[in-house]
């Protein structure tokens, strides 16, 4: 027996959301963790690791 389908359009809210997150794919890792930091960024945290040479 042949299952029909339905187009997209004309599928209830719930089934296109159960359609589309079977569509999605799922990353084994995080790309964004992946991205280096640009040196060019003030980074609060670095400035305090530095000592001040005018303090006594």
């Amino acid at each position: 027996m042949n299952k029909k389908t339905t187009p997209v359009t004309k599928m209830s809210k719930k089934a296109r959301r159960i359609l589309h997150a079977k569509q999605r794919v799922t990353w084994s890792f995080s790309p964004v963790s992946r991205v280096k930091d640009s040196k060019k960024v003030y980074k609060r945290s670095k400035t305090k690791h530095k000592t001040n040479d005018w303090d006594g």
